[in-house]
């Protein structure tokens, strides 16, 4: 047969001036409530005086099967100075208050009112509203009480309303008393008193679940009670401290760990992380946390470790935090323009997408190659395989190497037990991408150019190789070919990158396309209506400047300048389209000088033959790129299609001897 559920015993503890002579009105209200809960609980009426009350809550503490006691405020401040048991207040309520004036009013027309501690101010608003002249008055403890009872009596107030302690006060003075408590307001505290011994319950099944928790912890645990004396400890800790369970518990945590002050987190509930302590020959690293129980400080649990197995925990938490699967979010269909270099360009992806050589997509910055790189793999059949991406210019040299081709146990200071796989076959069975392959330091390019050959990687301190299976993209904005000339790029591994070859245009070499990127853009804003409205019209009137500007950061230039305008639209709206010096400030760049134009059997989609320009004009067409670039010599390079240092020659050819 199963066990009966648990009932909580809850005590209604009422206090008089005397006994009464028969059951009190506030028992009475409190007999009536009772049927309602004897499915929940066990509500026992418990009356003393105010003479008895210390030595009647003494006697309920000692009680084991009682859960909580409820009583009046005064009642309860008292009772909370002396006993540990839970007590709430049966608080008296304004909607309480207004019934008990309702009754009051037709017995006399001055009518006070006793609160414990404070008043209620909402009464002395609606005053007006009222028939009977109203008083206020407030007590902390019995004594106060009873003087402020006689002081409304001898002030001709008849009728007083309040607790069950300033009725019988009222009723000595002479005056008629009117009970505020009534059947509503020991039900709220009923309620709030099943709350707090349900979660109570809870909290003792998640004690137990905790404490087998506990006992298979690989830390240390020790919990002590408010005065510091040791409650329990864990298997664990019995081992760092080298003492047994029973000669540690009841015993002063300080005896057992005298580097250990835990004053702060008992007096203030303050918490304390790591924190390296000595104790039982070993040095541990010590977390200290406060039991807080009904907002008081309870207790203090500690837990420790030893520092190695932290520091392993935390190698291992590096070594696990990359994600495993590596995923490309973009596809060609979302890849947006119409211009005929740009649809050419697509297609020809479209169509090495389908093969596994190793493609090489060059381009300014800002134009798109991951998302080229992306799509290319989407695209292929290793679509279900990871893409793992790589920045090789936002990693030192010798980060770089093991992030690449990972390591052996023991390859150098520091390395992850059991050694650690790197990108290169991270990527097995899908693609890798290298960005700003360019910016590779030469020493990695060797051994790069080794798994571009033999598709197998080496880790750093391994004697065998790993087989992968991988295809290899590439993407830079620099000139490989002049960073050949500089020696800062490998010939060998430049033409065993460069199998299949994409160069996605600058957008300066697609402005047909910029009408369309940019209303894509502003429709990504999370603008509201009139402010995407007024965008598209500055936009609009933007456009021929927009279609001539010369793109130094491309699409992502264009996605600054139009969120730019998107927040100024609306403000530059009353100006309709007319002031200039308006959006000279606004957008300096579009009403900066174009860059130099090259004529059309010149334009290549990749970067400008400076050759073709003849070598009569070689020098000065060198330098009106340069003066177009802003005095960039990098950027100037670039759109040359030669190195930095080529491009310094040729300017110091033309200076006059």
């Amino acid at each position: 047969m199963p066990n009966a559920p648990y009932l909580p015993r809850i005590i209604a503890l009422i206090t008089h001036l005397r006994a009464p002579e028969g059951p009190s009105r506030m028992a009475r209200i409190v007999r009536e409530v009772i049927p309602d809960y004897q499915a929940r609980a066990l509500v026992e009426i418990v009356e003393t005086s105010v003479s008895d009350l210390r030595h009647t809550g003494k006697a309920l503490e000692a009680r084991e099967d009682v859960d909580l006691i409820i009583c009046s405020g005064a009642t309860a401040e008292y009772l909370r100075r002396h006993i540990t048991t839970t007590i709430l207040s049966i608080h008296m309520g304004e909607y309480d208050l207004i019934r008990a004036l309702d009754l009051a009013r037709g017995r006399a027309t001055k009518v006070g009112i006793v609160s414990f501690q404070q008043a209620h101010p909402e009464l002395d608003a609606m005053a007006s509203l009222f028939t009977v002249d109203l008083r206020q008055a407030t007590y902390t403890n019995f004594e106060e009480a009873r003087q402020q009872v006689r002081q409304l009596a001898d002030d001709g107030y008849r009728v007083i309303v309040g607790s069950s302690t300033a009725v019988e006060l009222a009723e000595a003075s002479g005056a008629q008393g009117v009970l505020a408590l009534n059947s509503d307001a020991v039900r709220r505290t009923l309620d709030e008193a099943l709350a707090i011994c349900r979660s109570r319950a809870q909290s003792a099944i998640q004690q137990q679940r905790l404490n087998a928790v506990l006992r298979n912890l690989s830390d240390g645990v020790i919990a002590v009670d408010a005065q510091g004396l040791v409650q329990s400890i864990n298997p664990r800790m019995v081992e760092l401290l080298g003492i047994s369970a029973e000669r540690a518990r009841e015993r002063p945590l300080a005896e057992l760990i005298p580097e250990l002050d835990i004053s702060a987190a008992l007096g203030k509930g303050e918490s304390e992380e790591s924190r390296l302590i000595h104790a039982g020959g070993r040095t541990l690293v010590a977390n200290v946390t406060p039991i807080i129980e009904q907002d008081r400080t309870d207790g203090v649990v500690i837990s420790c470790q030893e520092p190695t197995t932290i520091q392993r925990a935390d190698r291992r938490i590096r070594s696990q935090a990359r994600p495993r699967q590596f995923t490309a979010r973009y596809r060609f269909e979302q890849i947006l323009g119409q211009a005929s270099n740009f649809r050419a360009l697509l297609e020809l992806a479209r169509r090495y997408a389908d093969t596994d050589s190793t493609v090489l997509i060059t381009g300014e910055s800002g134009t798109g190659k991951e998302l080229l790189a992306q799509s290319l793999h989407n695209d292929s059949q290793r679509q279900a395989g990871p893409f793992v991406a790589i920045n090789c210019a936002a990693f030192p040299e010798t980060l770089l190497e093991s992030e690449l081709f990972g390591y052996e146990e023991g390859a150098f200071t520091g390395s992850r037990k059991g050694g650690k796989s790197g990108l290169i076959e991270a990527a097995h069975t899908g693609t890798l991408f290298l960005d700003e392959i360019g910016d590779m330091p030469v020493s990695l390019q060797t051994r790069l150019l080794r798994v571009l050959q033999e598709r197998e990687v080496l880790r750093l301190g391994a004697s065998e190789p790993t087989p992968v299976d991988i295809r290899v993209i590439a993407a830079t904005h620099c000139d490989l070919r002049g960073r050949m000339a500089d020696g800062r790029f490998r010939e060998d591994l430049y033409y065993r990158l460069n199998i299949l070859r994409l160069v996605v245009p600058a957008l300066r070499e697609r402005s047909e396309d910029i009408a369309l990127l940019a209303s894509a853009i502003l429709a990504r804003l999370t603008l509201p209506e009139a402010a995407a409205r007024a965008g598209r019209a500055l936009l609009q009137q933007l456009m021929p400047r927009l279609e001539t500007h010369r793109w130094p950061g491309n699409i992502r230039e264009l996605e600054n300048l139009v969120e730019r305008a998107a927040l100024s639209a609306q403000v530059l709206g009353s100006t309709k389209g007319q002031d200039e010096a308006a959006l000279r400030r606004l957008f300096p760049e579009l009403f900066e000088h174009p860059a130099p134009t090259l004529p059309a059997h010149e334009v290549t989609g990749e970067a400008i033959d400076l050759r073709s320009v003849g070598k009569a004009r070689e020098t000065a067409y060198a330098r009106e790129v340069v003066e177009a670039c802003n005095g960039d010599l990098d950027a100037a390079a670039r759109q040359l299609g030669i190195s930095r240092t080529t491009l310094w020659r040729r300017l110091r050819a033309g200076r006059p001897a």
